[in-house]
């Protein structure tokens, strides 16, 4: 079962935790062969196994072919390509002139993850290349764990889709997948045409403010088995994870197969359990995935830019959430990036009664509606990622009297920024400030109002004054003038929708005497030398914020006016500011 998902947006800040990849739904079930794991009969004694070292220094193992000889349901041939002198092995089938979906797995599995959306994607005339990380399934494997770190495995994957001259990807990413594959995207958006996450995000921590810590990479003999073992973590998030990566770093047994089984429901067969774990014969290959969770040390605000770049993105975006993964696939999750990315805009994200590890539970079905996302939303029709603009992309707002005293609101989508303060409204039409799209700029999917309170004629775009209009939201109240001046007027406006503030920009903001606060509409600071006139014991004051802000307007929210013509929104809890 799936069901479409309209965003509802909340109040929060765009730092965030990074949850709890490769785990996040595990509970107390047995597994399948979680105990002894699998039959491993392509394993060499350790004093047989050859160690090869790179050219800087980075020894490495090689999983024997014969332990891929008895996969359940994957019958791909193996395709190897170097990278900084380690073999990645991936997956390339379909036509070679078919558009490219990149479909990148997380930790503790491997490219067998996506077996069953693979042959769906193929049918429908695409080429599916799914890499293994170095670390896992068939490529190689540093012996070394602390070789792992975040930035190591995003330059690979990068260096990965340069070596195969991959250009507009359709991306697909889950897990630790998402975490490296969105920073990718983030970094170079111009070689994607389209990004599917499905239970995935992208960490950015405070500098100075990781929770996290190194664990010490030493096997521990009294642990008797995962589900025991993962049965004691502690609930709370940070504690939780730090439980799960010191867990991987110690286990003295192999969890790769126990961790998927775990997280669909105990009903893997005996065969794709042993095939989750032919990758991982012995301990002196399994450096990647006893160090993949620990990766999170590492996490600080070199993300930003790739999460800022993500916000600009217009290019389709699809995010589909497994019910039962209350972190990387939790609704809050899921409408975090519809808000965010201005190409999930109108598409169809999906939830479907699944875990963590969705492709082993919904793979055929997830890859029908990729499918049919790709198909709406052709190649040739994706729009390119547009430069950035120092300004920041405008829109600009009018609101129109109606009968009943009230005021509808209209955003002009291609009107200039000197086309719009040549305006000329009658009187009794009001002009609003110009405000980033990102705000509430042209986008008729940025207008989000709950059903109940939708009216005919909401979204139209109508001709007026010479340039089309998009019909935004209704003022619904209009009240007295807060001092007996006529000096900061309040409305009261029916309209949902987010505005989005980048670290580094500048809030200008009304600080009313009750203490609270409200924001200008806009991000520029400039008009602030045209100051407008305000009662005694109100302020206005400039922020600069410190991080990501994301900010919720509601039903009922308050905008008030000023005498020269500024909007001010809220009240608000501004992240970060202290009233000073």
């Amino acid at each position: 079962m799936h069901r479409f998902i309209k965003p509802v947006l909340t109040l929060t800040s765009a730092l965030f935790f990074v949850s709890l990849a490769g785990c996040s739904d595990s509970s107390d079930n047995g597994g399948f062969a979680g105990e002894a794991g699998a039959q491993l009969l392509c394993a060499l004694p350790e004093d047989d196994i050859e160690i090869n070292t790179t050219a800087a220094n980075i020894e490495f193992v090689r999983t024997p072919d014969a332990c891929f000889d008895n996969l359940d349901g994957f019958p791909f041939a193996p395709n190897y390509v170097d990278v900084e002198g380690l073999r990645y092995h991936y997956v390339d089938v379909g036509p070679r002139d078919g558009e490219v979906i990149l479909m990148l797995h997380g930790q503790p599995t491997w490219s067998y993850l996506y077996r069953k959306m693979i042959p769906v994607l193929v049918e429908a005339g695409y080429r599916v290349i799914a890499p293994d990380h170095i670390g896992m399934g068939r490529s190689d494997k540093p012996v070394d764990p602390r070789v792992h770190q975040y930035e190591q495995h995003v330059a690979w994957m990068k260096s990965f889709v340069s070596a195969l001259e991959l250009s507009d990807i359709t991306l697909f990413v889950q897990d630790w997948g998402s975490l490296i594959g969105l920073r990718m995207a983030g970094d170079n958006p111009e070689k994607f045409a389209r990004i599917v996450v499905a239970n995935g995000d992208l960490a950015v921590i405070p500098e100075g403010l990781n929770p996290f810590t190194l664990p010490v990479f030493e096997f521990d003999e009294t642990i008797q088995s995962t589900i025991e073992h993962m049965s004691l973590r502690p609930n709370d998030r940070i504690t939780g994870f730090q439980y799960w990566v010191n867990f991987a770093a110690s286990a003295p047994h192999l969890f790769a197969a126990d961790m998927v089984d775990i997280s669909t429901g105990n009903n893997l067969t005996e065969a794709q359990f042993d095939s989750y774990n032919a990758p991982f014969p012995t301990r002196i290959y399994w450096g990647g995935i006893r160090a993949f969770p620990s990766m999170v040390t590492g996490f600080g605000q070199q993300n930003v830019p790739a999460y800022e770049a993500l916000g600009r993105f217009e290019r389709p975006f699809l995010f589909i959430g497994g019910e039962d993964d209350a972190n990387l696939g939790s609704v809050a999750n899921q409408n975090k990036w519809i808000a965010h990315v201005p190409g999930a805009a109108g598409q169809p994200h999906t939830r479907y009664e699944a875990g963590h590890f969705i492709q082993e539970q919904v793979g055929g079905e997830m890859a029908a509606h990729v499918v049919l996302f790709m198909q709406a939303n052709p190649l040739n029709q994706a729009k390119p990622d547009p430069e950035p603009d120092e300004e920041g992309p405008r829109g600009f707002e009018i609101l129109e009297p109606k009968p009943d005293g009230t005021f509808r609101a209209w955003v002009g989508p291609t009107i200039t920024g000197e086309e719009f303060a040549a305006l000329q409204l009658p009187d009794d039409w009001i002009k609003n400030q110009p405000r980033e799209t990102g705000v509430d700029g042209p986008d008729a999917n940025r207008f989000l109002r709950s059903p109940d309170e939708r009216e005919d004629g909401d979204f139209l775009v109508e001709d007026i004054f010479g340039f089309p209009w998009l019909h935004a939201a209704t003022v619904v109240e209009q009240a007295a003038p807060l001092d007996e001046n006529g000096l900061l007027i309040v409305t009261r406006v029916r309209k949902y929708h987010e505005i989005t503030y980048n670290s580094g920009s500048t809030l200008v903001l009304l600080v009313a005497p009750s203490g609270d606060v409200y924001f200008r509409i806009g991000r520029d600071a400039d008009r602030i030398s045209d100051r407008p006139t305000i009662p005694s014991l109100w302020r206005l004051v400039e922020y600069t914020t410190e991080e990501p802000v994301i900010l919720e307007l509601f039903n009922g929210n308050e905008v008030i006016r000023t005498d020269n013509e500024d909007s001010f929104q809220g009240p608000v809890v501004i992240p970060g500011f202290t009233d000073p």
